[in-house]
């Protein structure tokens, strides 16, 4: 068709009705697949999205993390790709995301969701973490509960396992293209030696642990940092009260 003949035919729709419109898009739809997923479940689109709209909480969390995950594909791998990094993902489960590599090197890359409840994004006082403001929150940790041959939970992430954190800040910014960077092993102790916790903070802002520069993020995984790392600041005790005077 000509773009003569699709400008007639926006015209002629600009003219439709809302009720026309969603009677031509009903008749369209019918012979067009919005995503190739429509075939592999068998069930349109539509059906798709209503499922997610009914379900539990906890699925539609779940389902937020693995959208942070696809926009980390759909924005950020085509953005570095602009600067030399290519996407070298292996197939298979790991538990690093993505593997990106540049004449450099690789480097891999675990995505997590900012932390909300009921809505908004979970903020915590930064002074407990010692930064100055207050901070967001992630949770990093494995989907699945288990345990190794030596009864070690398998839960939570190991020291090594990945090389850079990023957190989709969608919950606090509405954009699913916005996200903080920070190294692995910068990131709060755990329990268990060798684990990580599986709470950690996020700076509202980039500074000298978290940036919003993946680029940037992959420069200090390359660097010497001396052993630097996030740590929980103890808890001052409050002075013992004098005892009144009679």
């Amino acid at each position: 068709m000509s773009n003569a003949g699709l400008v007639t035919i926006r015209e002629l729709l600009a003219r439709c009705s809302p009720e026309e419109q969603a009677v031509l898009f009903r008749e369209l739809r019918a012979v067009h697949q919005i995503h190739e997923f429509e075939a592999v479940i068998g069930a349109p689109a539509e059906m798709i999205l209503e499922a997610v709209h009914r379900a539990p909480e906890l699925t539609r969390r779940m389902l937020r993390g693995v959208i942070a995950d696809a926009a980390f594909r759909t924005f950020v791998v085509p953005e570095v790709a602009l600067h030399g990094w290519r996407d070298v993902t292996p197939e298979g489960n790991f538990a690093y995301d993505y593997k990106l590599s540049d004449d450099a090197g690789p480097v891999t890359v675990q995505v997590k969701l900012q932390r909300s409840a009921r809505g908004a994004p979970v903020v915590r006082p930064g002074g407990r973490f010692g930064f100055a403001s207050a901070v967001f929150m992630t949770e990093t940790q494995k989907t699945r509960t288990g345990t190794d041959g030596d009864e070690n939970k398998t839960r939570p992430y190991r020291y090594g396992e990945f090389d850079i954190l990023a957190v989709s800040m969608q919950p606090s910014t509405g954009k699913w293209d916005r996200y903080m960077y920070t190294l692995g092993r910068w990131l709060l102790l755990g329990k268990q030696g060798g684990e990580m916790a599986t709470l950690q903070p996020v700076t509202m802002e980039p500074g000298e642990f978290w940036t919003d520069d993946f680029r940037t993020a992959a420069q200090w995984f390359r660097a010497d940092d001396g052993g630097k790392r996030m740590k929980i600041v103890p808890k001052v005790p409050a002075k013992a009260q004098r005892p009144k005077e009679a």
